[in-house]
């Protein structure tokens, strides 16, 4: 009730800002007595076609991600609006990030990630789902956003230099390795309601803070949704508050600089998590002249003692016209669902004209896990060495 309550608050605040601003006709653009000075429509797409092979098996991948967003700008210079995203995307089966659980063994899932350790992977060949539906208010002193959104953490991330679009070590939304485990994206809200509010940036800083009263939203990168039975290592979260900074800056001399620092608190759902919940995660990445050098690190507790989860990744991408040559390395544990994972990528990718990107790739995982079935106990290992090529558009 109480969650019910701070949600119907939230929402009236948003929507009693949105009525505030004046309401005449659409259709009046160069009137100054109009509402809107102008309206804008902008629809954008981004598509990758992976081809695979390796010990991991071989295959097709492919990831569609749709954005469309509608713009009323007032003559004041206060902006309002509606987002909404859709993801179409054919995904290795691993156990994670977005994959649901199956349903004949009830999973133990770490909430830092949304992985999960028995049950099976899902096997849909295509699946869809919305990444994104929100309404926005951009004003000048600050931007408010509610609905299905990033949360604050999130928001505030310092983006790594990778050269492929969508197969990364550190939650690529595709995969070639099902037992893909790294993340080091502070995503306790997932995609859940929430509300964020995010200040200008100035002088290269800008700090953002968000509330989602509960997580129980199944997208196809993230899954915060309870399984068959919820009382199990339900993953869904609720009164999750986060907190993010983030400094953006170009020097003229030492070149661009971008650091984040995000925290996100929470209380779990689930009685198998007898503490509550907290994450850190920390970004740095340094640009000039074409080199590019990223770090990330995530620390979650899991809401448990001795099941603690960290992970941490290096990014480095060098640029030379329409060439670029990239390498990462990424290291994750698990202690909740006793699971380490170390993974190595390298990457050379070329720009075809304004959009399209074709990358090749060669990548090594190695995965040492416990094993939980209804028949199978204890520690087992995984490694592999697999190869891919990457077609992507990017709008």
């Amino acid at each position: 009730m109480m969650k019910r309550i701070i949600s119907a608050i939230i929402f009236t605040a948003l929507s009693a800002a949105l009525a505030a601003a004046p309401a005449h006709s659409l259709q009046q653009t160069e009137t100054s007595g109009a509402a809107f000075a102008d309206v804008e429509f902008r629809f954008a797409a981004d598509a990758s076609l992976v081809f695979t092979a390796g010990e991991y098996g071989g295959g097709a991948l492919a990831d569609l991600d749709t954005r469309f967003e509608w713009e009323g700008i007032s003559d004041n210079g206060t902006r309002w609006g509606l987002e909404l995203g859709g993801q179409v995307q054919r995904d290795s089966a691993r156990r994670g990030f977005g994959n649901r659980a199956g349903a004949a063994l009830v999973p133990q899932r770490s909430l830092a990630t949304t992985r999960y350790n028995g049950g099976w992977p899902e096997r849909q060949a295509i699946r869809a789902g919305a990444s994104r539906a929100n309404l926005f208010l951009k004003t000048s002193w600050g931007d408010w956003r509610v609905g299905l959104t990033p949360g604050a953490a999130a928001t505030e991330s310092v983006t790594m230099p990778t050269s492929s679009a969508t197969v990364r070590l550190d939650g690529g939304p595709l995969s070639p390795h099902y037992g893909a485990a790294i993340r080091t994206l502070n995503a306790a809200s997932g995609l859940g309601p929430t509300l964020i509010y995010s200040t200008p940036r100035i002088i290269g800083i800008r700090a953002s803070a968000s509330f989602t009263p509960e997580t129980s939203f199944c997208g196809l990168d993230f899954c915060r949704q309870a399984g068959p039975v919820p009382q199990l290592a339900s993953p869904v979260l609720e009164n999750v508050a986060e907190a993010g900074l983030s400094f953006d800056h170009t020097f003229r001399e030492s070149g661009r600089v971008g650091l984040g620092v995000n925290l996100a608190i929470a209380d779990p759902q689930s009685v198998v998590f007898t503490q509550d919940y907290t994450a850190y995660s920390v970004q740095g990445r340094w640009s000039r002249d074409g080199l590019n050098l990223g770090l990330s690190w995530l620390s979650a507790d899991n809401a448990v003692s001795g099941g603690s989860y960290d992970a941490v990744m290096a990014a480095v991408r060098y640029d030379r016209g329409d060439w670029s040559v990239g390498a990462e390395w990424a290291q994750a544990e698990d202690d909740f669902l006793g699971e380490q994972q170390t993974a190595t990528q390298i990457t050379i990718s070329r720009l075809t004209g304004d959009a399209f990107t074709v990358t090749f790739g060669l990548h090594e995982v190695d995965t040492e896990f416990r094993q939980f079935g209804a028949l199978v106990f204890g520690n087992a290992a995984r490694n592999g060495t697999g190869a891919f090529l990457e077609i992507a558009f990017r709008q």
